[in-house]
């Protein structure tokens, strides 16, 4: 571990125009591993043992011009392609994304407005005071086992300030900008894997929008559908005399939902791996007309011994199966995610219950670079 953790700190020195900003990025590194609070610039001093007076030199660099969070990030993005364990689908990388909602509470802290929680644990307050998040990760494989590893995460909520009535954009499209951000600086077309709240006919156009080196539907939008979704059957031509008005565009309506108890269409049957076991999945895909993009989608209808579910992906030639299987990593790593932070939290609290109950004398280290 510490072998990889030396190689990646050394690739991160084309991020920084100068030496000094450099080793200090490595000293802040290293502290927010091992630091144990989160309370702000003072848990990197105490983690480390630093001098008091290196506050202000880690102010500083914080605020250093000799880098910034897009050269940061970019090179984070450049290395992570070189250990060559993205996963990806017909060439295609496949990226995760989600929003999460933070409590804060500072009264003067920038970008904290009122969130409504969403939860349905009723312990939790309706509405509450914080910082709306949306992150893009990346989808990793490694012996079998897949990873999701953070690309990007910016506060889409509070900044009203910064933006007019030109440059706003919906919190769901904004998701769809950070991938664009993501792929243009890795040069390689994505499917992005969403949850329900992204089922919105401004995800899907912004999307189709959206092109790489003139390559056209280089983000492919997979997602789940509300369970009360509606499409229509494209209209076939009309033969001989075309009736007078304008002509229809839309053909049969058609609620998805209730084709799991109809006849109308044979569901196929196949037998796929969830959730490590082995289950029998009926499943059907139909290429319909949405009126929220007013074009072709195709929507695959699944249903297992978890029940049902409908997806939604701009992409007419994705086999259904592997749409299943995109969908369910995503849901996998959000579930892994959330046991390994429980997991970090009770080994710290075992943590800092040993150091309680032992004394220890710390020798003081102070760093060799006196300033920025």
């Amino acid at each position: 571990m510490f072998k990889e953790l030396n190689q990646f700190l050394l690739y991160m020195r084309n991020a920084f125009s100068r030496q000094k900003t450099y080793h200090w990025f490595v000293v802040v590194f290293i502290a927010f591993i091992v630091r144990t609070d989160m309370l702000g610039v003072t848990s990197i001093i105490r983690a480390l043992t630093l001098m008091p007076s290196t506050y202000e030199l880690i102010l500083n660099f914080f605020h250093s011009g000799a880098w910034t969070v897009t050269s940061l990030t970019t090179i984070w993005w450049q290395w992570l392609m070189t250990k060559q364990l993205a996963y990806t689908i017909d060439d295609r990388l496949v990226l995760l994304a989600d929003h999460t909602k933070t409590p804060k509470d500072g009264r003067k802290m920038p970008a904290v407005s009122t969130l409504h929680q969403e939860s349905e644990t009723a312990s939790k307050p309706s509405f509450f005071r914080g910082h709306h998040w949306g992150c893009i990760t990346m989808l990793m494989q490694g012996k079998n086992k897949f990873f999701a590893t953070g690309l990007i995460a910016q506060i889409h909520e509070g900044l009203s300030l910064f933006e007019t009535s030109d440059n706003a954009v919906p919190k769901t499209v904004k998701t769809v900008h950070m991938a664009e951000t993501v792929i243009k600086s890795m040069a390689i077309p994505c499917y992005l894997v969403l949850d329900a709240y992204f089922a919105g006919g401004p995800v899907f156009l912004a999307a189709a929008a959206f092109t790489l080196n003139d390559m056209t539907n280089a983000i492919h939008i997979i997602t789940r559908a509300k369970k009360n979704v509606t499409a229509y059957k494209p209209l076939k031509e009309i033969e001989g005399k075309k009736p007078q008005g304008r002509p229809r565009f839309y053909g049969e309506k058609i609620r998805l939902m209730s084709l799991f108890d109809s006849n109308a269409y044979t569901f196929k049957t196949t037998t796929a791996m969830l959730y490590d076991k082995v289950e029998t999945v009926r499943y059907l895909s139909l290429d319909l007309l949405w009126k929220p993009v007013k074009g072709i989608l195709r929507f695959i209808l699944i249903e297992n011994s978890r029940g049902r579910i409908i997806l939604i992906t701009s992409d007419l030639t994705l086999d259904p199966m592997k749409a299943m299987q995109l969908y369910l990593v995503m849901v996998i790593a959000v579930i892994t995610a959330m046991r390994c932070y429980t997991f970090l939290i009770l080994k710290l609290v075992h943590l800092l219950k040993k150091l309680t109950s032992a004394t220890a004398q710390v020798m003081v280290y102070q760093p060799p670079w006196p300033s920025m």
